[in-house]
């Protein structure tokens, strides 16, 4: 089937309705099978290319929607918050290749099959998007998480007092909760929002029902005693509470940047990555013995033009700043 509309509303919202009226199994006995919609959304009239006059036509989440070759891309939720578009989706199949359709849908039977007894093993990946930009996967949700965590922690001989900058789907403060030695988590996170729409669609990302070393410890990482959550711009915070190095404000063992990608073509990502006031705040925000942990977008190949020179210039300004500033590798 091919739709067409000349107007500017999405069609992806009529997809269940579509669903329902031509998705007929092919019999009327009760072991038919349930045939799959497999679907794409495009825009009409645009190039793949960016203009000198606007920006590009596609971001990351216009390609999804027109990947054909999908077996599962389910909406999960598509809403808006004060900030952003908030956007997820479950998908199996073409570049989520790890599972297969047939094992996921015998996994939803009420048979005593291996699948049916262990859905979760068979489940689709989950992916959110924010503002059309893919922020997160349930795949991707450990190997992220945990490496822009664990390591600087570790390193630190004593790391009581942690600040999270962004994270809102809740899992880099998940990780930092692990740690039997932190006795306050802050948050600084603009967009309450996230925090609240990720804790309906993506549970995962925000379950602490596994921590065990402490007391006051909840399911729900933002119920710890421990959390400290602070809805509001990260750059007004450091820079009012740590402009200079004689701030009587309490000093962070570990600060985690886990924001924009520096090669977002969004004003704020830039101050981000290439204020110095705000990279002199973070400096002044760290203990003795403090450590900053940046997300500085996608790993370079071989085939990657110099950040100076490339689409990761903002990255490297940030490089050279942490160093003006004091840091030190």
């Amino acid at each position: 089937m091919d739709l067409f509309t000349c107007g500017s509303s999405p069609l992806v919202p009529i997809l269940p309705l579509i669903q329902s009226l031509f998705g007929i199994p092919s019999s009327s006995s009760l072991d038919a099978i349930e045939p799959t919609m497999i679907w794409s959304h495009k825009k009409r009239g645009f190039g793949e290319v960016a203009t000198p006059d606007r920006k590009p036509a596609y971001n990351d989440l216009d390609v999804f929607l027109g990947i054909h070759s999908m077996d599962v891309k389910e909406k999960v939720a598509s809403e808006s918050t004060a900030f952003q578009n908030f956007d997820v989706f479950d998908v199996l199949g073409d570049i989520f290749k790890d599972r297969d359709s047939r094992s996921y849908h015998k996994s939803l039977s009420n048979d005593d099959s291996y699948e049916a007894n262990h859905p979760e093993l068979f489940a689709p990946d989950r992916v959110l998007f924010l503002d059309g930009v893919i922020q997160s996967t349930l795949r991707g949700d450990a190997s992220y998480h945990e490496s822009i965590v664990h390591p600087a922690l570790i390193a630190h001989n004593d790391p009581k007092r942690v600040a999270i900058i962004g994270g809102g789907e809740g899992a880099t403060l998940r990780e930092v909760l692990k740690h039997s030695t932190v006795e306050e988590a802050v948050m600084i996170e603009i967009d309450e929002g996230v925090v609240e729409l990720s804790k309906k669609y993506l549970p995962q990302w925000q379950d602490c029902s596994s921590i065990a070393h402490h007391d006051q410890a909840a399911t729900w990482c933002f119920d710890d005693t421990r959390v400290t959550p602070k809805f509001e711009d990260a750059m007004a915070y450091f820079i009012d509470g740590y402009h200079t190095n004689d701030e009587e404000e309490d000093k962070f063992s570990v600060i985690i940047m886990d924001a924009l990608d520096p090669n977002d073509e969004i004003p704020f990502a830039v101050e981000l990555y290439t204020s110095e006031v705000f990279i002199q705040s973070l400096y002044n925000a760290l203990d003795e013995n403090g450590i900053l942990v940046v997300q500085v977008g996608e790993a370079p190949t071989e085939h990657s033009p110099a950040d100076e020179t490339g689409h990761f210039a903002n990255r490297a300004i940030m490089k050279n700043k942490l160093e003006e500033v004091g840091f030190k590798r």
